[in-house]
């Protein structure tokens, strides 16, 4: 008898403690404690009723008023109410009764809280909801990202768009890209499926064609794109040129890449990068630094005994400090990314370094007529009163390492440029509506006979993407350079600019704009870009003792 009686006692104790069942639009919700006895309060001083609270045994409200009980949620910051276990709690609720307005009233709570320790949770929540929370935390974590060092741990969460837009505006701080590439594997590694990663990406899919010939090459365009991987595009909007050789060897072994063919070519081209010295002087987006205020890309050009340098953002010149032992400037090239020029005086040139500011002389160099091009471990200058190339390597001593005598067949170089793993020489001939072009591969220094050219080789330039070389010759003419499997030559007609010819002294792409730079003023034909080379371009004319245009990084 006695046990009975405690036993009733014991059950009634537990009904006081018994919070009531709460029903929203009919539908019931299983909320924990603290906020079932939120709503209970809010519920019982709204009905203006003296009952206590385990005497109601079940809350049925719309969710209007749901939705007033939210705003005055504040009242309770006293109670604990206001954590993220709760808020998110509350938010499941709202997605439950799909209600817009109580919806918006949860997410922007749960855009207030958002903090170091709650941001995984609130915006995996928010991914699964495809909520705009998700802009209030790009926000948040933009500001956190600024910090140094960041925490990369937290981009296996984000969504593509996400991650893609912090590569995409150098928004990562981070001290080394190897990071970043690490980051982008343990993205692709815990995306929810393989959909995902292989999504299409919209935005590919909206080009404007031009003309039929236009719109066939856009569709196919379009089909190779589309089957690129968000793994892919994530590297290409990273700095993966200037990560460590090892980082870049070891996730090209990775499964993901050996499963995707982009992200493989993308290892090749990134590990041939840092493997090919012969790079010097030309800097594609993905081999630039991320996030370095102490460098500046430059056009830099000599007029006379005066250097200069074209800040592109600002299209401004400033000059650089003038050696005293300059007296004509007749070529500026750039080794190992840093600049040098070389000066004539009487009867030989003088080669000088520009570093921290300041001129250092490097070497005499026998001779006054120079082409000179920087290529592997060495400055190339060819020499047509010897007929001889100089091969430069101004770290060493002696300075003149290697002296190269010109072939039989080539007569009268006007111009030399870089391509891939050589050097092509472009010679006069008894014509000027044709040119002879050599062919000087690095380092085994062999000479080959390429062809002809149509037209002028005086005063050609070259510039190059990060995949393709093109020539600009005097007459405005733009050609690819095509190299065949069989080891023959292609140059393939693209645009003409202008129609008179000038004297050119440079080109380069920056930024898919072309600058140019000429000791003539032209008149153009073509005032648009080319499609897939660049869209427009920058024209720079001045006197005529103006040296070769080169493209440089510029440390300030």
């Amino acid at each position: 008898m006695d046990e009975k009686i405690k036993s009733e006692v014991c059950d009634t104790s537990e009904n006081l403690n018994a919070d009531p069942e709460v029903r929203i639009e009919g539908k019931s919700f299983k909320f924990n404690k603290r906020i079932r006895e939120a709503i209970t309060h809010f519920h019982l001083r709204s009905l203006n009723t003296f009952k206590k609270r385990w005497e109601v045994q079940a809350i049925n409200i719309s969710s209007d008023t749901f939705t007033e009980f939210l705003d005055t949620i504040q009242r309770y910051n006293e109670n604990e109410l206001w954590t993220t276990e709760n808020l998110l709690e509350l938010w499941d609720a709202a997605r439950v009764l799909q209600n817009p307005c109580l919806i918006s009233s949860v997410e922007t709570k749960v855009g207030d809280i958002i903090s170091d320790e709650n941001f995984v949770t609130i915006y995996t929540k928010a991914k699964r909801y495809q909520s705009h929370v998700l802009c209030i935390a790009r926000s948040f974590l933009q500001r956190l990202f600024a910090k140094r060092p960041c925490d990369m741990g937290l981009t296996r969460i984000l969504t593509y768009e996400d991650f893609s837009y912090f590569l995409r505006e150098g928004i990562l701080n981070v001290n080394s890209e190897d990071i970043v590439l690490r980051s982008i594997f343990e993205w692709a590694e815990n995306c929810e499926n393989q959909d995902q990663i292989l999504e299409i990406n919209k935005e590919d899919q909206i080009k404007k064609p031009l003309d039929r010939k236009t719109k066939v090459l856009c569709k196919k365009e379009e089909r190779v794109e589309n089957r690129s991987s968000n793994l892919s595009k994530l590297l290409k909007s990273s700095r993966y040129g200037t990560a460590s050789l090892q980082c870049l060897e070891e996730l090209s072994k990775h499964s993901l890449s050996e499963r995707d063919q982009d992200v493989k070519l993308v290892f090749e081209k990134a590990i041939s990068y840092k493997l090919d010295s012969s790079t010097h002087g030309y800097w594609p987006p993905y081999a630039m630094a991320r996030n370095d205020p102490d460098c500046r890309n430059v056009g830099v050009l000599a007029e006379k005994d005066q250097v200069s340098t074209l800040i592109l953002e600002a299209h401004s010149w400033v000059r650089l400090p003038i050696c005293p032992l300059h007296e004509l400037i007749t070529n500026v090239t750039v080794f190992d990314n840093e600049l040098y020029v070389v000066s004539r005086t009487n009867n030989e040139s003088l080669l000088f370094l520009y570093r921290n500011d300041d001129w250092t002389f490097v070497a005499d160099l026998p001779g006054k007529n120079f082409i000179v091009v920087s290529k592997g471990i060495f400055i190339y200058a060819f020499d047509s009163t010897s007929r001889s190339v100089k091969c430069v390597s101004p770290r060493f001593t002696p300075v003149i390492r290697k002296e190269i005598k010109f072939p039989a067949l080539m007569r009268n170089p006007e111009s030399a440029l870089d391509f891939d793993k050589s050097i092509l020489i472009f010679c006069s001939t008894d014509s000027d509506e044709r040119s002879a072009v050599i062919y000087l591969d690095v380092p085994g220094h062999e000479w080959t006979y390429v062809g002809g050219l149509k037209g002028s080789a005086k005063n050609l330039a070259g510039f190059r993407n990060e995949t393709t070389y093109f020539i600009l010759q005097n007459d405005g003419t733009i050609s690819q350079i095509v190299k065949n499997q069989d080891g023959s030559f292609e140059f393939i007609f693209i645009e003409k600019l202008w129609s008179i010819s000038c004297a050119l002294r440079g080109a380069f792409l920056y930024r898919d704009i072309l600058y140019i730079f000429s000791n003539s003023p032209t008149q153009f034909l073509s005032l648009n870009g080319i499609m897939g080379l660049f869209y427009k371009f920058e024209f720079w004319c001045q006197g005529l003792r103006a040296s070769n245009f080169v493209q440089y990084i510029k440390s300030i």
